[in-house]
């Protein structure tokens, strides 16, 4: 069977209580919306953001990518401003006879002044406890394709286990069911051996200004790892990669956040 979206229900609009700290001092609110409840006003700024970071990208192709989404977090200043957004999908897929859900992430970015806070984090660990906590027979994984190694260096920061990784023995399973995943969506376009999304083009990649390694990336073995994993970034290359919401997955901070959506399923 065919992926297909999972059928929606969710406490959408509406804020996360606990605010971060930018490197400012200054507090976001993360605010999960439902796509369809999204203003136009809001999806303009969202793409004035976007385009100040991506490059390779157009209005019409933004608006497409995020109709095929479920919700939004919106990253707001105490002023209600937009200063960061990311989107999610749910979907259903048989692989080799087990059904199992996943979460892909679609367009994620924030102001760099916000960069590091995990603002975002908060938000998808809840609502994915609030999934997990409806079906919790069925196994729930967070699917992504990454073009930078900020967004990829969530993985080690909040999940023991993930792929790909450090390591001569990847998790097979894992790898199966990311490879599952990615034919799915992306057929052709994704290359099993290299765990890579080639559109041929790009569709959207990070401004070279921002997409060299800070100082504390060049300390991070991870920020390596996706370099060497994706040599071709810049081009608009992206990497797949999986990791499954388990309580036993996720390290110390993720762990209360993802067991606070699991109580709260109203």
């Amino acid at each position: 069977m065919a992926g297909q979206r999972a059928p929606m229900k969710s406490r959408l609009g509406m804020r996360v209580k606990q605010a971060v700290k930018s490197k400012e001092g200054t507090s976001l609110w993360p605010e999960v919306v439902d796509v369809n409840d999204l203003p136009m006003d809001a999806r303009k700024t969202m793409f004035a953001l976007f385009e100040r970071y991506y490059e390779n990208v157009t209005y019409s192709r933004f608006l497409t990518d995020l109709e095929a989404k479920d919700i939004v977090v919106l990253a707001r200043r105490p002023g209600a401003e937009i200063a960061g957004f990311s989107t999610a999908s749910f979907h259903l897929l048989d692989i080799d006879g087990e059904r199992i859900r996943y979460m892909f992430s679609g367009d994620t970015v924030a102001d760099s002044a916000y960069w590091g806070d995990p603002v975002f984090i908060k938000a998808f660990f809840q609502e994915a406890g609030r999934r997990k906590a409806r079906h919790p027979q069925q196994r729930l994984f967070w699917f992504s394709i990454f073009n930078g190694h900020r967004t990829f260096r969530v993985l080690p920061n909040f999940f023991r286990v993930f792929v790909p990784s450090h390591g001569d023995e990847p998790n097979g399973e894992l790898v199966s069911i990311r490879n599952a995943i990615a034919r799915d969506r992306y057929g052709a376009q994704f290359d099993e051996a290299t765990g890579l999304v080639d559109f041929g083009r790009s569709l959207g990649n990070l401004r070279s200004e921002w997409a060299l390694l800070d100082e504390t990336a060049q300390r991070s073995r991870y920020a390596a790892l996706f370099r060497s994993l994706n040599p071709d970034a810049e081009r608009g290359v992206e990497l797949a990669c999986l990791a499954e919401f388990d309580l036993a997955n996720l390290k110390r901070y993720a762990a209360p956040i993802f067991a606070e959506g699991l109580r709260d399923i109203a």
